[in-house]
């Protein structure tokens, strides 16, 4: 009995350390990821959540300030249309992924062609047709950007977007200036869509994390199709600068 007493106790410490080293392992994200999402996470592959709903989002806010930052973005919007996309890197081989990412980025003309899968159509367009950068400053380790994006079937996007980069994080915030519509209804108010794109680094891993949200009215008939449409050109843009780097 004496020893059995002797065991347990030894047992507890390295109960506790297991129990630590697992939240610690898993403090990046929470519950709402799930273990298939986290297997094609720890596979190199892109995670895409069609979270719908803040509550539903899978990563800790307090992990990183640039990830707090992120989410109280999304928080004031009260988005009704939300989508996540998740991927990591090693550090290791890949230390000047900032680099690439903000060249990526930066290069706003490029955006004009890349393709874009139509659901409704079943066949490839352009998720813009035309990229145009309208203003450029710098200040420091901050880039304001003002451009010109124009995706159809919405029609020109007057888009603000703001960059901020340290040594080891990154954030990207976008924001429409203009009012939305489609099939002639207005279905967006401006800046009431926003993406936020941050990259920070956890260990020996870099994170990338991106949500895109839309506080889009409600127009009969079309709630599920403008929420396909928003969605989806999101998660192809962020997709692409991810796939880019």
């Amino acid at each position: 009995m004496t020893n059995i007493v002797k065991i347990k106790k030894l047992l507890v410490p390295v109960l506790l350390f297991t129990c630590v080293f697992s939240v610690n392992a898993a403090g990046i994200f929470n519950s709402n990821l799930s273990s298939s999402d986290e297997k094609t996470l720890n596979e190199g592959k892109t995670v895409i959540r069609n979270t719908g709903k803040v509550k539903k989002i899978c990563i800790n806010e307090n992990v990183s300030p640039v990830v707090k930052k992120a989410v109280g973005v999304i928080k004031d919007l009260k988005p009704n249309y939300l989508a996540e996309i998740i991927q990591k890197y090693p550090y290791e081989g890949n230390e000047d992924l900032l680099d690439k990412i903000d060249a990526v980025i930066l290069d706003v003309p490029s955006y004009a062609g890349i393709p874009y899968w139509s659901v409704q159509h079943k066949r490839y367009f352009d998720l813009y047709s035309k990229a145009e950068i309208k203003s450029l400053e710098k200040n420091g380790n901050n880039t304001s950007i003002r451009a010109d994006l124009y995706m159809s079937p919405f029609g020109n996007i007057d888009t603000q977007m703001n960059i901020v980069r340290t040594e080891d994080t990154y954030y990207y915030e976008t924001t429409n200036l203009n009012d939305l519509k489609y099939s002639g209804f207005k279905c967006v108010s401006k800046k009431d869509m926003k993406s936020v794109i941050v990259v920070f680094r956890s260990g020996d891993e870099w994170i990338l994390y991106a949500m895109g949200g839309v506080d889009g009215l409600s127009v009969p008939f079309l709630s599920s199709r403008i929420e396909t449409s928003f969605m989806n050109r999101i998660k192809t843009f962020c997709s692409y600068c991810f796939s880019k780097i």
